[in-house]
């Protein structure tokens, strides 16, 4: 019988060591070559601690085989990194920052346009919350603008940022209003321009900001939604072992979006990191990704940046609000010659998306 446990026991070591490197391997392989995989990425965080608590017991018990776990830990440490920080918090008085550029990145979802708080108040809640930080530039995702109601006109946001001298606001349509990507600046711009995807009302927008002589290239990104809606989030919470039929067609619409989404923004993502890769300027990478740090997404727009979140923040961080386990899928990737400091994800739930916020060191 102890044999049988001990064989047990391997097996399971095992498999987790070999489900942890198969979601670590998402990160490597593109969406658009291969799609089957591209969901085991989600379940990296609770495979990683599995096999750390996997990694304990087996050392308690004194099997050969925890070598196993520890062997696939360290190889996926990196992936840990970007998802989990415990001793990174980087702090400074931003007062003592030499050449300091405080930045926020916020999908704000039309601001409530549709009403879904509630409150006609709320408009204004994200605005004074924006305005209370103070920071030197604002990355807007889904940002809106409309005429019908007092608070989204383009005149009454114009009038609530006046202090933001600078503006470049691109909507989706050739028009003044609706839905588009908007970046806010108390520096002079020196050119601005946008980014279009195909299959995809999704879209990003770049501009070059003179910071007293120096120019950095802004990339405000907003890449493909996953696609999924309150219908689907109700199906996975019903979920059961013993699924009916149709339970399993919803899962398999959720599996498909899913699925076609994560095609769309590997596309999406390999033509940023060309444009990040062409830029005559050091740059700031800052937006909504809808993918998790572990994703061929993250790493391909990434690249050689440096992450906000890893040089000052600890915990998840997780920027989803939702009724989906929350997940960091909103970032701020700057140049390596940078530093970052008090990085700040902050609980503010109008949105379905939290604020971020952080103070770069524009070093030369």
């Amino acid at each position: 019988m102890k044999k049988l446990f001990r064989s047990i026991s391997f097996f399971i070591t095992l498999f987790l060591a070999l489900s942890l490197l198969v979601a670590a391997a998402t990160a490597y392989i593109s969406p658009l070559k291969l799609k089957i995989f591209t969901l085991v990425g989600f379940g990296f965080s609770a495979l990683w601690i599995t096999n750390l608590i996997n990694l304990v017991w087996q050392a308690i018990r004194k099997r050969w085989w925890l070598f196993i776990s520890l062997g696939v830990l360290i190889l996926t440490i990196n992936h840990w990194n970007n998802t989990f920080q415990m001793f990174s918090k980087k702090t400074k008085n931003e007062y003592e920052i030499k050449n300091r550029l405080k930045i926020l990145s916020y999908n704000v979802h039309m601001f409530d346009y549709y009403g879904g708080s509630g409150s006609n108040e709320t408009p204004d809640n994200f605005y004074d919350f924006v305005l209370t930080q103070d920071p030197d530039i604002i990355c807007f995702q889904e940002f809106y603008s409309n005429v019908t109601k007092p608070k989204h006109t383009p005149s009454y946001i114009m009038s609530r940022f006046k202090q933001y001298s600078y503006k470049h606001i691109q909507y989706f349509r050739a028009s003044h209003s609706g839905s588009g990507m908007a970046t806010f600046s108390k520096y002079p711009f020196a050119d601005k321009g946008e980014i279009r995807f195909e299959q995809s009302r999704n879209m990003s927008i770049y501009t070059d900001i003179n910071l007293s002589g120096t120019i950095v290239r802004v990339i405000n990104c907003h890449l493909h939604t996953t696609g999924i809606i309150a219908d689907d989030i109700d199906a996975i919470d019903n979920l059961d072992f013993r699924m009916d039929d149709i339970q399993k067609r919803k899962l398999k619409r959720i599996t498909s979006k899913l699925n076609k989404s994560a095609a769309i923004r590997a596309k999406q993502a390999e033509i940023i990191a060309e444009h990040i890769k062409n830029s005559p300027y050091p740059v700031i990478v800052c937006g909504d990704f809808n993918d998790t740090p572990v994703s061929y997404v993250y790493r391909t727009v990434r690249g050689n940046l440096k992450d906000a979140f890893r040089g000052s923040r600890t915990g998840f961080g997780g920027t989803y609000n939702g009724k989906l386990p929350s997940f960091r899928i909103d970032y701020i990737l700057f140049s390596p010659q940078f530093e970052s400091y008090n990085f700040t994800k902050f609980n503010f739930g109008f949105s379905d998306h939290f604020p971020i916020m952080t103070t770069i060191e524009l070093n030369n």
